[in-house]
């Protein structure tokens, strides 16, 4: 691509300009290699406000001059409106800041001494000719006699034309303040979430799940099968042995704890299986064992938990009920075992057995080929009867 510099001063109502810049641009898609003239403007314009948050200038006098300041802009001819016949001295380098205060005098002093600016002539000065342009200046001209019979230019005296724009300026402020607060909203929400996945983390590398390098281990891509139930201490429950010495009957009833999402009834301080045979109720009591273990780690790891309502989330009541489901009772007498309703049963047994499946893949991933087997016992155990039934009209 070669390139042509031409230097041209010009002078704009608002703004300023500080050189232009003529370039050979190719076209896209062309398979004959023709090229087109584009013409860039760097431009003085005057803003107000921050870097983050900066808008045009408004009408003299309602903006404080003290958040106005000129800044250099790249534009094309298309952003132009009117050019002026004035010419101010313009320094070679506009990039210092006092460079451009003085620009800005300039232009303020131009404004003072001639309120109204002399147009230069598109023919008579420009030099402009042609058919196409003398089409496009009538189709200029009826747009602006379209646009001074509409009913805003002939309906409302300068006053009220000049509060409605106001307003409207007001608007567009609130608008863009919106979108500031918004972008720096989303910011902090973001800082804050980087917090938290850093003290994720901390606690995955403290529970072993990767090494100090962010590697993921075994006991990681165990984790990876579950997203039924809580994850980490599942897996805890796997690689501590505790399920390798129940029977498969005693390993689905302890995993309902973690399916049966219906708030503890036992009073404060209670014991939540107190009312549960040996059987059941010792592999309950490691089960919250390991569960204290997996919100000790996090509350290491500064994550906010609160070790007690961690723990009480496992609720026991389902585990009989499942007990005697496995062992092949009915469901009419399973729901004699429980405290809820017939679909929050169902609900539980679904969701139990999703779990289990998920164990069993776990379990191959591993290479653990007993707690395999032993899931898919259990999958087999639940699954069957009324519980599974694509519908009740069946």
């Amino acid at each position: 691509m070669q390139t042509m510099d031409r230097v041209i001063n010009l002078m704009f109502f608002s703004h300023v300009s500080i050189n232009a810049t003529m370039r050979l641009k190719m076209k896209k898609n062309d398979k004959e290699g023709k090229s087109e003239d584009t013409v860039a403007v760097d431009t003085g314009l005057l803003w107000r406000g921050t870097v983050q948050h900066c808008r045009p200038v408004r009408p003299i006098g309602i903006d404080d001059e003290k958040t106005i300041s000129m800044r250099e802009f790249t534009i094309g001819l298309d952003g132009i409106d009117r050019i002026s016949a004035v010419r101010i001295f313009i320094p070679k380098d506009t990039h210092p800041v006092q460079h451009r205060q003085n620009v800005l005098k300039s232009l303020q002093e131009v404004h003072r001494r001639m309120p109204t600016l002399p147009l230069l002539d598109p023919v008579k000065d420009l030099g402009i000719k042609g058919n196409e342009f003398q089409t496009l200046v009538e189709r200029a001209a009826t747009l602006k006699e379209r646009l001074s019979s509409h009913k805003l230019s002939t309906d409302f005296t300068e006053e009220e034309k000049k509060l409605r724009v106001e307003a409207y300026g007001r608007k567009t402020d609130l608008l863009e303040q919106a979108r500031v607060i918004r972008r720096k909203a989303h910011s902090c929400q973001t800082m804050v979430m980087r917090d938290e996945l850093k003290k994720m983390k901390r606690v995955l590398r403290q529970l072993g799940h990767v090494d100090a390098s962010g590697v993921i281990q075994t006991k990681g891509r165990t984790a990876c099968e579950i997203n039924t139930a809580n994850e980490l201490v599942v897996v805890e429950l796997v690689f501590t042995g505790i399920l390798n010495d129940l029977s498969v009957e005693q390993c689905v009833a302890l995993l309902s704890c973690m399916t049966y999402d219906e708030r503890n009834k036992s009073d404060e301080g209670e014991d939540p299986a107190k009312d549960l045979k040996s059987y059941l109720s010792n592999p309950f009591y490691k089960l919250q064992e390991t569960g204290r273990v997996v919100a000790k780690a996090s509350i290491a790891c500064k994550v906010e938990l609160d070790e007690n309502e961690f723990v009480e989330q496992f609720n026991p009541g389902m585990m009989e009920a499942v007990f005697a489901w496995c062992k092949g009772a009915k469901f009419v007498d399973v729901q004699k075992l429980t405290g809820s309703f017939e679909g929050t049963t169902i609900r539980t047994l679904r969701r139990l057995e999703e779990l289990v499946r998920q164990l069993t893949s776990a379990s191959k991933a591993i290479g653990n080929h007993e707690l395999q087997k032993k899931f898919e016992q259990g999958s087999e155990l639940i699954k069957r009867d009324i519980v599974f039934c694509s519908s009740l009209y069946l």
